[in-house]
């Protein structure tokens, strides 16, 4: 991915991976690379703003408000035993509406729309922050400082450069830090709680490496317009849906900009920003989507498809038919060996010191020369050279590949040891035999998160109590 100069709401995206985060898709088809972590899925216009799960005994008709609202601006929603306030949803709007005009001006919504849309973001991520409490999920000091440092150099700058350029773009050091946090936060739960339940078997691997091999270096470049399905739907709903999804794509077809229509109606992570999934691998496509996408020229836009969770409106911006190729990564790593509990907590303390040396300015080679107790990388500085996909423990791949070059990942615990790794640069080779099934391996488990992470979100979200108490942020059905 190209790390050319650009705003910095735009580069967190790119960032974030420097944490051990590795969840960047919760709504089908997204691409993980360019996908904001905790974006949250926008519930359409027509989804009812009072929803329970079907075990919780009967939310108020309306929600009790905290004791100190009377210090606050107005309450435009209630979450669980949260709300969220005007000035914070404004803050929020503004955030949105300064990247969509630097991203694409076209994808601009009406104002309430995108008021409406950006509460429904908010509502969700409130409801993951709130479970990433109570399960206690935390990010220390050396974790975010880490998200900070990968953040400013992949924006070619140092921290005090990156601090001067949220300033002149009017966000504060702290709103950005603690919504920086917020989104490690989020990104863990979704680790913990979608992608390490993620199992594929052998014969799996084995019947996707075929259809890898068939598939070839075939890759998209996207837009989406998803139009969900309620939990557990009818045949009227699910008709009603179908009819809502042709409707919207024979606007589309009739003229009309995919981008705004995305940001109006859409019910995925990428509707504010026009829909716009990016590049993505066919094999990380489900198979009816890759077959109906191949039929397609740039420009086109495909016919309705069904997905398991709601039906799919795509357009194609561009494909591309390469050899097919693997990332490969040139690696350094410090290993620390935890082998009983006391070793594990003195290795990680001896983590937080190589944070927050490396915080400092102390080089990577030097911390792995003195405290790496791999004894065949550490002399070296810790290099590894290339690594191919295969080489390592998924846990440390799957971290490897979400990190810039330049970037260091957070400590992450594997088997007896914890490992630090740094990003030097990516390559992409030519997929060699042995590698196929590596690679098959990853493109499916990618696929596999796409799709649970959103029944994931839906689920919890459907068990929230939310009370929307402004009326004209409501769906029309409210």
């Amino acid at each position: 991915m190209s790390l050319k100069r650009r705003p910095i709401f735009l580069a967190l995206s790119i960032v974030l991976g420097a944490a051990p985060v590795l969840a960047w898709a919760s709504t089908p088809f997204l691409n993980r690379d360019t996908l904001l972590p905790t974006a949250p899925v926008v519930a359409p216009p027509g989804t009812t703003t009072h929803t329970y799960s079907e075990n919780s005994a009967k939310a108020p008709t309306v929600a009790p408000l905290p004791e100190n609202t009377q210090n606050l601006d107005k309450v435009v929603a209630v979450v669980n035993d949260n709300i969220i306030t005007s000035m914070q949803l404004e803050h929020r709007v503004i955030a949105v509406r300064a990247r969509l005009q630097t991203q694409d001006p076209n994808a601009m919504p009406p104002e309430n729309t995108l008021r409406r849309q950006v509460l429904q973001q908010m509502i969700l991520q409130d409801i993951e922050l709130q479970i990433a409490h109570r399960a206690g999920i935390k990010v220390d000091k050396g974790t975010l400082d880490q998200a900070i440092s990968n953040l400013a150099q992949a924006n070619h700058l140092t921290k005090d450069q990156l601090r001067q350029a949220l300033t002149d773009q009017g966000q504060s050091w702290e709103s950005f830090t603690n919504d920086l946090r917020d989104r490690i936060l989020v990104d863990r739960l979704m680790q913990q709680e979608v992608e390490n339940r993620v199992h594929i078997g052998p014969d799996e691997v084995k019947t996707f490496a075929q259809q890898l091999k068939e598939m070839g270096g075939v890759s998209f470049d996207l837009q989406q317009i998803f139009i969900p399905l309620p939990g557990n739907p009818t045949p009227d709903a699910v008709s009603a849906a179908r009819n809502e999804a042709g409707q919207v794509r024979d606007r589309v077809v009739a003229g009309e900009s995919f981008s705004r229509l995305a940001a109006q109606v859409s019910s995925s992570h990428d509707a504010l920003q026009g829909g716009r999934i990016g590049w993505i691998k066919a094999g990380e496509l489900p198979p009816s989507v890759t077959q109906t996408l191949l039929q397609l020229k740039a420009g086109e836009i495909s016919p309705v498809i069904p997905g398991p969770t709601g039906f799919h409106i795509f357009k194609l911006l561009d494909v591309k038919h390469e050899q097919p190729t693997v990332t490969e990564v040139k690696t350094a790593m410090i290993v620390l060996r935890a082998g009983n509990s006391l070793q594990l907590q003195e290795a990680e303390a001896r983590a937080q010191d190589i944070q927050q040396a490396l915080q400092s300015g102390t080089r990577f080679s030097e911390l792995a020369r003195h405290y790496s107790q791999d004894t065949s990388t550490a002399g070296g500085g810790g290099e590894m050279g290339w690594v191919a996909p295969g080489q390592l423990p998924d846990s440390l791949e799957r971290t490897l590949i979400t990190l810039q070059p330049g970037g260091v990942s957070s400590p992450i615990r594997e088997g007896d040891a914890i490992y630090i790794l740094h990003s030097q640069a990516q390559r992409q080779q030519p997929v060699e035999e042995k590698q196929i099934m590596a690679a098959a391996r990853m493109q499916l488990y990618n696929r596999i998160v796409h799709e649970r992470m959103d029944e994931w979100q839906r689920r919890i979200r459907d068990s929230a109590y939310v009370e929307i108490l402004e009326p004209g942020l409501r769906s029309s059905d409210a």
